[in-house]
């Protein structure tokens, strides 16, 4: 995922020197995680626990766990979130460039052991 006006048209170099796709594209961002987006964070520790929203974490981005969302640039806050689930996973694959669907159907009742009033994934 890239934000407006972060468009690159070069590969990025990783932290082991090996050239890496632009954000969005397939095989990008292999060390990307979505985690508990931390109250505040403070050497490196988190402090004052967990929000109930979700952020993206990029190190292939120049992200880093031990830092605050205050302490990133603009940037990375903006691809950091916060995002609830829905809108986390969706970001989270787009970064990477994996497929994901963007809306959920239910399924008929009893069809591939899906109860009533369950909703499947559209694929």
């Amino acid at each position: 995922m890239s934000s407006p006006g972060d468009q690159g048209t070069a590969a990025s170099t990783g932290s082991n020197g090996v050239a890496l796709p632009l954000a969005g594209q397939p095989g990008h961002g292999s060390t990307a995680f979505l985690r508990s987006q931390p109250v505040r964070i403070v050497d490196g520790r988190v402090e004052g626990g967990y929000t109930d929203m979700l952020e993206l974490v990029c190190p292939d981005c120049g992200d880093h766990r031990d830092l605050d969302y205050s302490e990133v640039s603009w940037r990375l806050q903006w691809l950091r979130g916060p995002r609830m689930l829905e809108a986390a996973l969706a970001a989270y694959h787009i970064h990477l460039g994996l497929a994901w669907p963007t809306r959920t159907e239910p399924k008929a009742p009893g069809a591939g052991g899906v109860e009533a009033g369950q909703a499947a994934v559209a694929r």
